[in-house]
């Protein structure tokens, strides 16, 4: 039996690609998975029960994320992780400090507390999310299956 990927997309509403959900239009495992593995949404909080989600309330959901992200200092080491033949398979991200700033709307990172990405493939740097994905709209070579270049290493 093959595994298909489901499609699952968080919004007003939530909306998912398999046949629980086309039928009954309510949360299916899927977006529960999503919300209370992936987001770590307590079982108890009043999203978690949402048919939808607001942009602000989104938001609100990956805010909390990286700041629970940014408390665990193990994990924001600058070391590449390898694999058993000794390959590079992603760096990890680099610590933030109190005077870093996005590399693009040049906002101080700990002062805005905006959801943040970083460059998983090479240099490890910081950046907004919100940065990154107006960084790759104005990306023209872009195709529907190529990689965001880093704005600092590219």
């Amino acid at each position: 039996r093959r595994c298909s990927p489901w499609q699952v997309v968080l919004g007003e509403p939530h909306a998912c690609s398999c046949a629980a959900f086309r039928r009954e239009r309510g949360l299916c495992k899927h977006l529960c998975w999503i919300l209370l593995k992936k987001y770590r949404l307590p079982r108890d909080h009043e999203y978690a029960f949402k048919s939808g989600l607001l942009e602000r309330e989104i938001e609100d959901i990956l805010q909390r994320l990286q700041q629970e992200q940014t408390l665990r200092p193990e994990q924001t080491a600058f070391s590449p992780t390898l694999n058993e033949e000794n390959q590079i398979l992603f760096i990890h991200q680099k610590e933030i400090d109190i005077e870093d700033v996005c590399p693009i709307c040049q906002e101080e990172f700990l002062k805005t507390m905006l959801p943040i990405t970083f460059c998983r493939y090479s240099c490890g740097n910081n950046v907004h999310i919100k940065c990154m994905k107006i960084w790759a709209d104005h990306q023209d070579e872009l195709g529907p299956d190529s990689v965001v270049k880093c704005p600092l290493c590219r």
